[in-house]
């Protein structure tokens, strides 16, 4: 039996994928250095766009972070870290299992006259649930140097907040400015899995002397 093949039963295949060589000239009309440049630059253009393409996608899908004070992160994009404690302009935080804030505390100071508000718009936060009459509420006062980012801004009731709320505030900044050690811890109050507080338990003290404050976050609020 002849094991042999004769040429005209052989057919050529060509790989449909590798459209470039059409691009090449017949390989007597080139030199090797030629050839070796041509697949040299051919690989290297896809090599680039690969890279452009990867970084594009880092950059279009990444959430941003936010680090605390101390390098720690506690954010990322829209979203508080759950269970969490970290450290804002010298104030502490700390969140629950669901990222809400659950504590804001520290040693009260007047902010810096320099200082110009920033109020990040967090009423279009997926996931936040402001009332058309809800303030974005400060944890830690701006008047005492407090953040106006997310982790310190809650729904809080209008009147709460430019009544009760702000009357306590201005009571501690005078004492502040009269030198005294104040201390404050803020405590939410959330009712199963809302993100909005439903009262805010107030611990002070103005040079030891404590005291505890509970303001239901509704428009009859009492203390």
């Amino acid at each position: 039996m002849n094991s042999e093949i004769s040429n005209n039963e052989v057919k050529e295949v060509i790989n449909p994928s590798a459209e470039n060589f059409k691009n090449i000239k017949p390989e007597n009309e080139m030199t090797s250095h030629e050839v070796a440049e041509f697949w040299k630059s051919e690989f290297h253009d896809q090599s680039e766009q690969a890279k452009a393409d990867d970084t594009a996608s880092v950059e279009t899908t990444g959430a941003k972070e936010y680090y605390d004070d101390n390098g720690t992160k506690y954010r990322e994009g829209d979203s508080l870290l759950p269970n969490t404690q970290f450290e804002i302009r010298g104030y502490q935080y700390e969140t629950d299992d669901q990222g809400r804030v659950v504590s804001a505390e520290g040693q009260l100071r007047m902010r810096d006259p320099s200082y110009e508000r920033e109020m990040e718009d967090v009423r279009k936060i997926d996931g936040q649930e402001y009332k058309t009459t809800d303030d974005r509420g400060h944890l830690i006062g701006h008047q005492f140097d407090g953040s106006d980012k997310l982790e310190n801004l809650v729904p809080m009731d209008a009147k709460l907040n430019q009544g009760d709320f702000v009357k306590l505030e201005n009571t501690l900044a005078d004492a502040v400015k009269d030198g005294a050690d104040v201390r404050l811890k803020v405590e939410p109050v959330y009712e199963g899995n809302s993100t909005r507080p439903s009262e805010f338990r107030v611990t002070y003290s103005i040079d030891g002397d404590k005291d505890v404050v509970v303001f239901k976050n509704e428009s009859e609020a009492k203390t």
